[in-house]
């Protein structure tokens, strides 16, 4: 009978990572991040643009792309855009940032839906207030909370987040534009 044996969080940052491949590392194993085609980089663009407007006229925290996070042992994610709070931006500090962001972002381009879910459910378990999934097609945004809710918000709706980002409102139709 084979084992697996479970890679923790130091031992995947000494792994050499392969040419034009980023992985992350969930549940101890080695998961193969899919490469964004147009319409992905094209919503994370947007989303990146969107909240840091935002965010400069209401500074409680700042806009990250592709950062990765340490959850615990054996959880590293890097969301494809997320927020983090002021109060846990430190001047001096180093390392990896500890526990999920406020708000995690995921655009999903090929992503298994069991991948995904583990994913939400990591952020969440983890301190993530909010996690964003974005989908280029059909064009819709569904935002999960603490509470096990999930809310869907079309194309034609505006996106609001009030618990985390109170005050923000935008146009779903604003993440796709240009796709």
């Amino acid at each position: 009978m084979a084992t697996t044996t479970l890679v923790t969080v130091q031992e995947f940052l000494r792994l050499p990572e392969p040419d034009g491949q980023r992985i992350e590392l969930i549940g101890g194993e080695l998961v193969t991040m899919g490469r964004g085609g147009y319409p992905h980089e094209v919503a994370k663009a947007n989303l990146i643009q969107i909240l840091s407007l935002w965010l400069a006229h209401n500074p409680i925290g700042k806009v990250f792309s592709e950062t990765m996070y340490q959850l615990d042992e054996h959880n590293a994610l890097i969301p494809d855009v997320s927020v983090l709070f002021a109060s846990r931006l430190q001047p001096g500090t180093t390392g990896r940032i500890q526990a999920a962001p406020e708000i995690a972002i995921e655009v999903v381009s090929s992503e298994t839906a069991a991948h995904l879910d583990k994913k939400i459910s990591l952020y969440l378990a983890h301190g993530g207030k909010s996690v964003w999934v974005v989908f280029p097609e059909p064009r819709h945004v569904r935002v999960f909370d603490t509470a096990g809710r999930s809310t869907t918000f079309e194309q034609h709706e505006m996106l609001e987040d009030p618990t985390v980002l109170p005050g923000f409102s935008a146009p779903v139709s604003s993440f796709f534009e240009g796709i």
